[in-house]
């Protein structure tokens, strides 16, 4: 993979000890890591996505979210009644469920489940929305898969339980759930649904299985729909996928987000200064 010296300098400059830590434990995504742009927060990665929204509507959203105290109270119990712990706060559910409040999708796919914390964040900016579905699919993880769960704080669902068990009942509506490989699965559900709005992977994190979705997702995404992943630092995938498709794309941590460009390859988008949306490397 080619890595321009302007993508290399700005990726050093960038790196934090952790990120050095990881490159060191992870010497095959040194070069990715590098090439990535910088970590944005999640107002700069929404008004990138969302370039007609103001910083203050962004702001406004992130925080009705965030002060959902019944939704956080409601994961709580059930991570509490199920695995004994409180939920952990992800900060990237911040930016997944502006994501979906402003894009107001239609139809939402994902791919991955697990307890469906991440799947209540959709399902709750869908109900705030006053529209729209989510389709679901997973591979139940009854015992820890590879590339996927092994490093979660439980690396299996707890007996008894199916995906999607953390889910606020009064969210379920809105999900259409479809246990299996997404492999076998996600093209004939996209046949069901030829185009949708938000494709959203948290599946298995090889590189083979992540370009897979991503490259059969992306037919189906309108100009301006979005991608979501993630994980985009377990393997090179998504980084070569949206500079392959010239398709500038923002991460808070580990989570990418991009928006499908005008065209067939579409155009890079200038990124705000030091901010995120470089395709280089």
């Amino acid at each position: 993979m080619a890595v321009s010296i302007q993508s290399l300098e700005r990726g050093l400059a960038n790196l934090s000890l952790a990120g050095v830590w990881r490159m060191v434990r992870d010497p095959r995504m040194s070069l990715v890591r590098l090439a990535a742009p910088p970590a944005s927060t999640i107002t700069d990665a929404a008004s990138f996505l969302f370039p007609d929204e103001t910083r203050e509507s962004v702001e406004r959203c992130r925080l009705e979210f965030v002060g959902n105290h019944l939704f956080f109270a409601e994961l709580d119990r059930r991570l509490f009644e199920t695995r004994h712990r409180r939920a952990v706060y992800e900060d990237w559910w911040e930016l997944l469920y502006l994501a979906v409040r402003f894009a107001r999708p239609g139809v939402v796919f994902e791919t991955g489940v697990f307890d469906g914390q991440s799947s209540a964040v959709v399902l709750q900016a869908l109900d705030d929305n006053g529209a729209g579905q989510l389709i679901s699919i997973d591979l139940p993880a009854t015992s820890t898969i590879g590339g996927s769960t092994q490093c979660m704080l439980e690396a299996s669902l707890p007996a008894g339980c199916a995906p999607g068990w953390a889910i606020p009942d009064r969210l379920r509506s809105r999900q259409r759930l479809v246990l299996g490989d997404s492999k076998e699965w996600l093209p004939r559900l996209l046949a069901e649904h030829p185009r949708i709005d938000i494709f959203f992977h948290d599946s298995l994190h090889t590189y083979e299985h992540m370009y897979f979705e991503y490259s059969l997702a992306w037919r189906h995404l309108p100009e301006g729909g979005l991608l979501l992943s993630d994980d985009i630092f377990w393997s090179a995938a998504f980084h070569r996928f949206c500079k392959e498709r010239r398709s500038a794309y923002v991460h808070s941590g580990r989570f990418g987000a991009t928006r499908k460009p005008h065209g067939a390859l579409g155009r890079s988008r200038e990124s705000p200064a030091g901010g995120p949306g470089s395709t280089a490397g």
